[in-house]
């Protein structure tokens, strides 16, 4: 607060500069300059508005987008810490669901409203040889390396369909034997239920790795798909070196998803963490005192196969595909992939690469949505600056797992469907 002296000091100085500048005799001198002077300071008035105005606009956003570190649990992921492409803040989700992403609002969350453009999935050769699979490559390495949102390709036919039709009815046969989502059940499926996504698979090491249960074509998938024929071929499509399979299957392996099923838009932990009892993992640079990683290094791909013959779209679980920025300032339905028989998604798993399936599994019959998943790891990151160094499980896009329906297909149109 100012004293009483100060105030008479301010009062005269501002007499004091009123005198010596006067508006009406400046502009009754000089009408000329007036009007100059008078026009550089309206100018300059607007132009410090609109910059406190941008400023404010831009400051709310980022609010929006990042929330300040006010527990324990949440991080924030700064690019001088760790490296390009990393802008994101995420906590650990209390139901072991992964982390839940801060942002983007929802105004900047965009979809369709019409109809989807129809697109082809490239069309494979059904060999298995090493000649067949390395001409494939060649051929759409390309395709791969442009495609929107992020790096992918849809492949049909890859493998025989003989083979794909007969690990489908393997499956098949065994999708009414018993489930259940108790720890430690004997049941052949265990069902997980979280906020984020209701599936059901063979559970964790080393259920999830035993083809021989289903079938002899099965076992062929699993053998073919972990070979290093097969790691060669996506070596020579994604341009990504020094791949290896994950022996372990790590939250891979078949799945046989009943209605109900869904998994909300995320985009996948780089390395997965094995924490004592009661411990959570926090994204860190390093795992924290009680947990190890388990995984064989960092997670660049995943190959979905899907095997459902004339799966129709209102019956729900199409692969969804969103393009997003490094700063998840935005979110845009783009792609989304009927889970066809004999039909194989292959993407990058990067910071960016959120997909799920929100369209809820809703077939007439009770069949179950079947598949194989395969993910592939490398000792290091230095090629890929969209993966943070930031050691994190699946991360998840606010609000939309509140969006599932078996209607919402009809509402939520990407801007391609693959049929």
């Amino acid at each position: 607060t100012k004293s009483a002296a100060g105030e008479v000091s301010a009062a005269a100085e501002e007499s004091s500069a009123s005198a010596w500048f006067s508006w009406p005799k400046f502009c009754s001198a000089s009408k000329l300059l007036c009007i100059v002077f008078t026009s550089i300071v309206v100018l300059g008035l607007c132009c410090s508005a609109f910059a406190s105005s941008y400023s404010n606009g831009v400051s709310e956003l980022l609010n929006s987008v990042y929330v300040p570190d006010v527990a324990a649990r949440r991080h924030r992921c700064r690019p001088e810490i760790s490296g390009a492409g990393c802008g994101t803040q995420f906590e650990q989700h209390p139901h072991g669901a992964g982390e839940l992403m801060y942002g983007p609002p929802k105004h900047r969350q965009r979809y369709t409203f019409g109809t989807a453009i129809n697109v082809s999935a490239t069309r494979g050769a059904g060999h298995l040889s090493h000649s067949a699979l390395q001409d494939f490559a060649r051929r759409y390495a390309s395709t791969y390396s442009s495609a929107d949102p992020y790096k992918h390709i849809v492949i049909d036919n890859l493998v025989p369909e003989a083979l794909a039709h007969a690990c489908m009815k393997e499956l098949q046969a065994k999708h009414y034997l018993p489930s259940s989502s108790a720890s430690g059940d004997s049941s052949f499926w265990k069902s997980r239920s979280t906020p984020m996504g209701a599936k059901r698979g063979r559970g964790g090491y080393p259920e999830n790795t035993q083809a021989e249960v289903f079938g002899p074509s099965t076992v062929r998938l699993f053998d073919f798909f972990q070979s290093r024929r097969f790691i060669a071929f996506l070596e020579t499509l994604t341009g990504i070196r020094n791949l290896t399979a994950d022996s372990r299957m790590i939250g891979g392996g078949p799945f046989s998803i009943v209605n109900g099923g869904f998994l909300s838009l995320h985009t996948d932990f780089n390395k997965h963490q094995s924490c004592q009892k009661g411990l959570l993992p926090i994204p860190n640079n390093e795992p924290i005192p009680g947990c190890r990683v388990v995984t064989p290094g960092w997670r660049r791909l995943n190959l979905l196969m899907y095997l459902n013959e004339g799966w129709r779209e209102e019956w729900g679980g199409s692969f969804e595909l969103w393009e997003t920025d490094p700063r998840y300032s935005f979110l845009q339905y783009s792609k989304k992939v009927l889970p066809e028989l004999n039909r194989i998604a292959i993407f990058s798993v990067t910071d960016v690469s959120i997909h799920g399936h929100l369209d809820s599994v809703n077939h007439p019959h009770g069949e179950a949505r079947k598949s194989l998943s395969f993910y592939y790891y490398t000792p290091t990151i230095d090629d890929e600056p969209l993966i943070t160094p930031l050691l994190h499980e699946s991360v998840y896009m606010p609000g939309h797992a509140a969006l599932r329906s078996v209607e919402r297909w009809r509402t939520m149109v990407p801007k391609h469907t693959v049929r």
